[in-house]
């Protein structure tokens, strides 16, 4: 069941090519060369990594919505000024921010409402967002508040130590320049705040989807915003299991060896190195 209402409660450019989209998601590589860097900055747990999805603003909680319904494994989190909305949608949790700013209502196509609105309610968001090892900041671009909030909860993401994935979603051409400059200058700000970034594009439904029914196509899109965050948890799980089984082997190789014992030695007989570079931040600080 779902929790009621309250301050918390219960897609470089182009709609890309599943094998393109899981490339991404493993690295933002083909190859997957970045596999390690994502890894790197989850690892310390050794554990299934919590993975939350974000939806901003109403195209955001729509995708959220589908994936609540979807995936037994992904947290949901919905973000939105309008309260009729976000009360029409499932997710885990649910933050109705700006009441005092909106009425309840959507930034009216202002970014900058939308941003206000966020950041007036940047320690609820934060508090939603506790325990996250990995944050998808998913939202429609180019109107007010999907625009406006992402960035503000990717940087909230960030400031938590979880690895943040950013799914900005581009509008259509029809909806006219203006909305596409809004939407891009948006997706700026939201790289900013981000460790990935991965756009998607509903013109690419033009091709897609063209002999299906809008509310079809636009399927299309939640479908990829789930397959990449799925690639994300499969690549984590597949190898925090290897390194698990790799330590237990050692450790079952390391239990029968009988301790030889050592001539005492003193403080000033040893060498102390410094850690290479490389682990350099790495360990329990990450995740604060």
């Amino acid at each position: 069941m779902f929790d009621e209402l309250t301050g918390v409660g219960t897609l470089e450019e182009g709609l890309l090519s599943t094998r393109q989209q899981e490339a991404e998601a493993k690295g933002m590589s083909p190859d997957g060369s970045r596999t390690e860097e994502i890894i790197n900055a989850i690892g310390t747990s050794l554990g299934e990594p919590a993975v939350a999805v974000v939806g901003c603003g109403g195209a955001g909680s729509n995708i959220v919505h589908g994936i609540y319904w979807k995936s037994n494994r992904i947290d949901t989190v919905a973000v939105n000024t309008d309260e009729s909305r976000l009360k029409s949608i499932d997710a885990h949790k649910k933050v109705l921010i700006g009441k005092d700013v909106s009425f309840g209502r959507d930034a009216g196509g202002f970014p900058e409402i939308g941003e206000h609105c966020a950041e007036k309610a940047r320690e609820v968001i934060r508090e939603a967002l506790r325990g996250y090892d990995i944050v998808f900041v998913v939202a429609g671009m180019g109107g007010g508040t999907g625009t406006g909030v992402a960035p503000v909860v990717a940087s909230v993401a960030r400031e938590m130590n979880a690895v943040t994935f950013a799914l900005p979603i581009m509008p259509f051409d029809i909806e006219g320049s203006e909305r596409r400059k809004t939407a891009a200058d948006g997706i700026v700000k939201l790289k900013e705040n981000s460790n990935f970034t991965i756009v998607l594009d509903n013109n690419k439904l033009m091709g897609v989807g063209a002999d299906l029914p809008m509310s079809e196509a636009l399927k299309v899109v939640d479908r990829s915003v789930l397959r990449i965050v799925e690639t994300v948890c499969d690549q984590t799980s597949s190898y925090v299991s290897s390194l698990m089984e790799d330590i237990t082997g050692l450790s079952e190789q390391t239990e029968d060896v009988t301790p030889v014992p050592h001539p005492e030695t003193t403080e000033h007989n040893f060498v102390h190195a410094e850690l290479d570079p490389m682990f350099n931040g790495f360990g329990p600080n990450m995740f604060g």
